[in-house]
């Protein structure tokens, strides 16, 4: 448990932040890294269930550094030393105990832990987590403040606002008297979709009753100009982004960003010298690159292994000297299978892959 003096210097890694947010597949292992080498402040991993990364095994790639928790054959979630005091593991639970135990299991691994309180999807909520905690902010409460009262890492949480702003204010009391570190709002309700616009204007009721709390803004921060608009819009002490970062992750480049192409492929190599699974890395890329009519983003679609991936993006001569080396075949398990002769950009695949 962390002592109070303690609790106050965490906090103040959450102010005046550029944070990469939770976001389903894209905020894999290599997409935090990029980010980071791009000034991301902190990284949210993708959420994990709770129950899933219990009971798991934690092994250590001597080659790559990777560190993975591997449960049934299946890796639950990866993380490496380069991130370890900059990675925020975000996790959907249910109940305190299994939140704790779950959170437990990567604690020497991670510079925090949160508390998912706004995902709306259907499996989450059926479960009695992510949106549905708002809904029962007694249970919400106890799962943090087990976490909080346990943990020798720092602890948040994220949620949406309801309709009703007192409402809002109320809970979000309720979540700050836990003793958590910041707290990060989604501008939106449970019901609303990314294509509409974030309501940043029901941010500045909350700073001000959560003040000293950290409060973090998530939604619409597409561009680096974003940032201090928004804090000076709403009050809040950080912002968080995940549309934006995933289409350029150069986005937190405080002297701009990148072509898109270019972060596109230092993603791939970042993916390979990680030994990311292929699937997870096409998935991310396709969201990422900026020119779909182009012959090379049609190689990209029909590449089934890193190795058509790398010829594809003009990476040939990177994937034989440490590709071939980092990548294991469970990670890309079509590499033995994909034919005598990767897809070259000039090319076009005669069967389109879908993303």
């Amino acid at each position: 448990m962390l002592a109070l003096e303690e609790r106050e210097a965490w906090r103040e890694r959450y102010r005046d932040g550029y944070f990469l947010a939770p976001m389903v597949r894209v905020g894999t292992l290599p997409m935090r890294l990029l980010c980071l080498q791009y000034g991301a402040d902190l990284v949210w991993t993708c959420e994990v269930i709770a129950r899933s990364i219990i009971g798991s095994e934690r092994q250590v790639n001597e080659h790559t550094g990777v560190v993975s928790f591997v449960r049934d054959g299946r890796e639950i979630f990866t993380t490496h030393p380069d991130e370890k005091s900059r990675v925020v593991f975000q996790m959907g639970a249910a109940q305190p105990e299994t939140a704790l135990e779950a959170a437990k299991m990567v604690e020497q691994d991670v510079a925090g832990i949160d508390l998912n309180c706004g995902c709306p999807i259907k499996f989450s909520v059926q479960g009695g987590m992510g949106a549905a905690l708002l809904e029962d902010p007694d249970r919400l409460c106890a799962i943090l403040k087990m976490l909080v009262d346990n943990m020798s890492v720092p602890v948040t949480c994220k949620i949406r606002v309801f309709d009703d702003e007192e409402r809002t204010l109320a809970l979000v009391r309720q979540i700050a008297a836990t003793g958590i570190s910041a707290l990060t709002v989604h501008c939106r309700t449970r019901n609303m979709r990314p294509r509409e616009k974030a309501m940043w204007h029901r941010l500045n009721s909350i700073v001000e009753e959560l003040k000293p709390l950290p409060v973090v803004l998530n939604g619409d921060i597409v561009h680096y100009e974003d940032v201090e608009r928004a804090k000076k819009a709403t009050g809040a002490t950080s912002v968080m982004t995940a549309r934006g970062a995933a289409a350029n992750p150069s986005i937190f480049r405080a002297a701009g960003e990148l072509p898109a192409i270019e972060t596109a492929v230092e993603y791939v190599k970042t993916a390979i010298r990680m030994s990311n699974p292929y699937g997870n890395t096409k998935y991310t890329l396709m969201q990422m690159y900026p020119d779909t009519r182009s012959t090379v983003f049609r190689a990209l679609q029909g590449s089934k292994c890193y190795e058509s991936m790398c010829a594809a993006m003009g990476l040939a001569e990177f994937y034989e000297s440490e590709g071939r080396l980092r990548v294991r075949d469970r990670d890309d398990p079509m590499r033995g299978r994909a034919g005598k002769r990767p897809v070259a950009a000039t090319e076009t695949p005669t069967k389109r892959v879908k993303a």
